[in-house]
């Protein structure tokens, strides 16, 4: 469905080792030969954190501010995921790693590049359900403070009444 599986793979082998290369936040190779490559444990996706009820509030939370983070420091490289979708961020609960870099393209990222990434990481984060507008608020929030960005609180929800501002016709 997306080409040739054999050059897709090697693409995606490519792309990691480059990253590794340039510092970016992807695990590390332990293993590689024709047709294969392995990976150190990064930990779970971030799907599977969020989605897992045995981790806390408190740290699914931490590991969508990781998200964000590793995303701002990605793009600081002036390089781009391509899809950092949650199912591509890796967390060991110390450090986000990102994989799957079949969008990857390992020239200079300019601000359009940049802004997919973020879109992607949002919508991503808005999808894990009922907590998803924290985790988008976590995400976003901890990809601009290292530019000197204080994040506001997220308010806790509560039913708003709305006003009509057209009379009732009775």
């Amino acid at each position: 469905m997306k080409g040739k599986p054999e050059q897709a793979f090697d693409r995606d082998r490519s792309s990691h080792r480059f990253l590794w290369n340039y510092g970016a936040p992807v695990p590390r190779i332990v293993a590689e030969g024709k047709g294969y490559f392995a990976v150190q444990d990064a930990g779970a996706s971030l799907t599977k954190v969020c989605a897992d009820k045995s981790v806390t509030s408190t740290e699914k939370l931490r590991a969508c501010r990781a998200a964000g983070q590793a995303l701002a420091r990605l793009h600081a490289m002036d390089l781009t995921h391509g899809r950092p979708a949650f199912r591509d961020m890796c967390w060991d609960g110390r450090q986000m790693r990102f994989i799957d870099f079949e969008y990857f393209t390992p020239t200079k990222a300019g601000r359009l590049r940049k802004a997919r990434d973020l879109g992607i990481a949002i919508l991503s984060s808005l999808a894990q359900g009922g907590m998803g507008l924290y985790y988008a608020y976590s995400v976003l929030s901890a990809y601009v403070a290292p530019r000197g960005r204080k994040p506001k609180a997220l308010p806790v929800p509560y039913p708003v009444p709305v006003r009509n501002s057209h009379p009732r016709i009775r």
